[in-house]
């Protein structure tokens, strides 16, 4: 019967026992063997052929200034956006977010807010500055943001246990809130 590489003893032990076989029997260049040339060299079918030594090729570093950045500017009616680097996480959000469609959004005023008030959305580092009052054209992502953060703080201040509610127990009781009383 012929065996084949896979089917003999060596061929079924792991890496690790190999590469111990041939540090033990001293054959030279051992450490730097993958796991097939180990199985031929200890199995003495034959020699490997010595592979030749690849070196990487160094990494080319971007002609980039670190501190370069694309400026910031206004983007559509009423949204502006912050500083970006170039070669960011906050860049590429940026190409990200051109490529979706776009959403009509109001984010509405309080009533003591001066005019031109802007409310801050950043992802990944990359910030919006989107103007509170008038309808702006914003990346769906950021719509839904908006959207849930307007949801939350709704639902915050329509809680029973909101001190500013009307119905909160102890105002619903007729029990004063001491220095609390909103």
């Amino acid at each position: 019967m012929i065996m084949t590489k896979k089917e003999t003893p060596i061929a079924k032990k792991n890496t690790a026992s190999l590469r111990k076989m041939a540090r033990e029997q001293e054959i030279e260049g051992w450490e730097d063997m993958e796991r097939e040339e180990l199985i031929v060299v200890l199995s003495g079918t034959e020699t490997p052929e010595p592979k030749p030594e690849v070196k990487p090729e160094p990494i080319p570093q971007l002609a980039v200034d670190p501190k370069a950045s694309i400026k910031p500017k206004p983007l559509a009616e009423g949204v502006t956006e912050g500083h970006v680097p170039i070669g960011s996480k906050a860049e590429r959000m940026r190409e990200h977010l051109a490529k979706q469609l776009k959403v009509r959004i109001l984010i509405p005023t309080e009533p003591k807010e001066k005019p031109g008030m802007t409310v801050p959305v950043i992802l990944n580092s990359y910030r919006l500055n989107i103007m509170k009052g008038v309808y702006v054209d914003v990346p769906e992502q950021v719509a839904e943001i908006i959207m849930k953060s307007q949801k939350q703080t709704m639902a915050a201040l329509n809680n029973p246990l909101n001190l500013s509610n009307s119905d909160h127990p102890k105002k619903m009781s007729g029990e004063g809130l001491g220095n609390l009383d909103a």
